[in-house]
């Protein structure tokens, strides 16, 4: 499983609250405002991006929000697969190390075998 190991937001807010505040005032405009992108597609996206970049936090963060929001699994497999067309095969690879306990299909076959 994949580990967060450290709270970047966390720290910030101990540091500079006012900086905190205005982060997460930039991310709430940017992702949770309702727009022309519909909420789970923008959790995608952020999902490619961090994959190509290697984010494996912020790939398992915005994976299981879009999950949550609906994504299926073959939808995660899809977006993972177009992201390693300009990040290389090992970001469909980091993706999937990222994600492989929240995909629900992978969980279905190991309990019925």
């Amino acid at each position: 499983m994949y580990e967060n190991k450290y709270n970047w937001r966390e720290a910030i807010g101990q540091i500079d609250p006012q900086a905190e505040k205005l982060i997460t005032s930039y991310v709430e405009h940017c992702l949770v405002k309702e727009g022309q992108i519909p909420r789970k597609y923008k959790e995608l996206i952020l999902m490619a991006c961090s994959a190509v970049l290697r984010y494996g936090s912020s790939v398992r963060t915005h994976g299981r929000q879009a999950m949550t929001l609906g994504a299926s699994d073959k939808e995660i497999i899809e977006v993972l697969s177009l992201a390693s067309l300009t990040g290389g095969f090992t970001a469909f690879i980091e993706g999937i190390e990222s994600l492989g306990d929240q995909l629900t299909e992978s969980q279905n076959k190991n309990n019925t075998s």
